[in-house]
């Protein structure tokens, strides 16, 4: 049985797919219980007792310190230092990584393979850690995986002559379960990125684009809502790196 340790991953969805094709998945997250902190895991000691080995890991840190919409606010989280408080878990992940990358000649010979990937919307995550060549995407480039009927696509048809004026809420939840949206979005590290899309052509909520802008406030709930990782894009990844 292969190993995924999903950080960061409270809804479960980015892992989803490892756990429907029998991989053992840490789903570790510091929402699901405070013996979860990323941070807790202090030494390489500790990372092998509560993972012995780990074939993959996946991890969506908190991009609120780091995505371009809240730029007004990064000197203040620079100086506050709320910035490097998010920063070392983006660190931790890749002290991880590291970790768990193998090294053995004979495993690698034989085909052995490691993967590991971190998710953060379009800011300056990257710039901070010195990451380059990052994959990007939007979610309709894979919302054919969520296979959708021919009435659900004509409703999206319906939708989208709207251009995003008169939305409805049921509209809108269509639109995101489907994953028909935009919302540009990076990977980093070392996985296949060799991805197949099912597009689905993109369908306006607001007149901003995304569903995520009809989301206000700072709720966790409505953080919650706009960062889920989405269903088709899960299961891309997963095919490419399995």
């Amino acid at each position: 049985m292969k190993t995924l340790l999903s950080l960061f991953d409270y809804s479960g969805a980015w892992s989803a797919p490892y756990a429907a094709n029998g991989w053992n998945v840490h789903q570790w997250d510091i929402k699901l219980s405070e013996f979860m902190d990323v941070n807790s895991i202090d030494s390489v000691e500790t990372a092998l007792d509560l993972f012995e080995n780990v074939d993959g890991i996946i991890a969506a840190p908190p991009c609120t310190h780091f995505t371009n919409s809240g730029a007004q606010y990064w000197k203040i989280k620079d100086e506050d230092g709320r910035t490097w408080e998010m920063l070392e878990l983006v660190n931790q992940v890749a002290r991880l990584a590291d970790l768990f990358t193998p090294t053995d000649p004979d495993f690698i010979a034989e085909g052995g393979s490691f993967f590991w990937a971190v998710e953060n919307p379009v800011g300056r995550m990257a710039k901070l850690m010195d990451w380059d060549n990052p994959f990007y995407f939007h979610p309709f480039e894979f919302a054919g995986y969520t296979n959708p009927t021919a009435d659900e696509l004509a409703k999206l048809d319906a939708i989208r002559a709207k251009n995003g004026i008169g939305v409805t809420e049921e509209e809108t939840d269509l639109v995101k379960e489907l994953n028909a949206y935009t919302k540009k979005t990076g990977l980093w590290g070392d996985f296949n990125r060799d991805l197949e899309k099912k597009p689905v052509e993109a369908v306006k909520c607001s007149p901003q684009g995304s569903f995520t802008q009809r989301y206000g406030g700072d709720s966790v709930k409505t953080k919650e809502q706009r960062s889920n990782t989405p269903e088709g894009f899960a299961w891309a990844f997963y095919n490419a790196n399995h």
